[in-house]
């Protein structure tokens, strides 16, 4: 493990950390448990990594929850009856897809570059419905917007996996070394930039309900 790794792992925990602190927020809640699922697959991977197993099924299941939670998540600040619908709609579907090319057409022996390149098409169609959606106060800036730092967060993430991990398992079969040396530079980048952001976000909700 290089220090990339260890700095994203560090970012990781003490954006948990701090969201424990504001669970009074709903989607601070719903955002705690997805860091705390992630804090729990990454510690599972390193396990079954240091034995020498295949640990890429630990990320196909992972997949199927990070994207119910964070469609959730976004789904709470849409007021559109429709939207909400369909975006309800999705996650059973892509669940069941996802699960469905992961154990019954043998996706899970490798990196689920395929269900993480739809879960990314997805969640960045859902951001800009949520962009669209936000109605910061007049007097305010959107820059003190909760919603805003959240859903920039997710769409900025994800607009790198679908950049990066679509095309991972190519790179992984000709030079799996320097596959997995960029990966973990480009991935730990973009998490950096995340937790960043959902950190930002999760102050403005706390310094919102101060100044209100």
């Amino acid at each position: 493990m290089n220090g990339w790794i260890y700095g994203y792992y560090a970012m990781l925990v003490t954006c948990f950390a701090i969201s424990l602190l504001n669970l009074r927020y709903a989607q601070v809640k719903l955002l705690a448990v997805l860091l705390g699922i992630s804090i729990l697959s990454e510690v599972t991977v390193e396990l079954i990594g240091k034995r020498g197993s295949h640990f890429y099924i630990v990320y196909h299941f992972f997949v199927v929850l990070e994207y119910s939670l964070i469609t959730i998540i976004l789904r709470s600040g849409i007021t559109d009856k429709r939207w909400r619908l369909l975006m309800s709609i999705s996650i059973g579907v892509f669940c069941i897809v996802s699960l469905v090319y992961s154990f019954v057409y043998g996706g899970w022996r490798y990196f689920p570059g395929i269900n993480i390149t739809v879960e990314s098409f997805l969640v960045i169609c859902w951001c800009l419905l949520s962009f669209f959606s936000i109605t910061p106060n007049s007097e305010a800036s959107i820059f003190r917007h909760p919603d805003f730092w959240l859903t920039l967060a997710f769409f900025f993430y994800f607009a790198a996996s679908m950049c990066v991990n679509g095309f991972y398992n190519l790179l992984l079969a000709s030079d799996a070394r320097s596959a997995k040396h960029l990966f973990a530079i480009l991935n730990s980048l973009s998490n950096y930039l995340l937790y960043i952001m959902l950190i930002k976000s999760i102050i403005c909700f706390r310094s919102n309900r101060i100044s209100s």
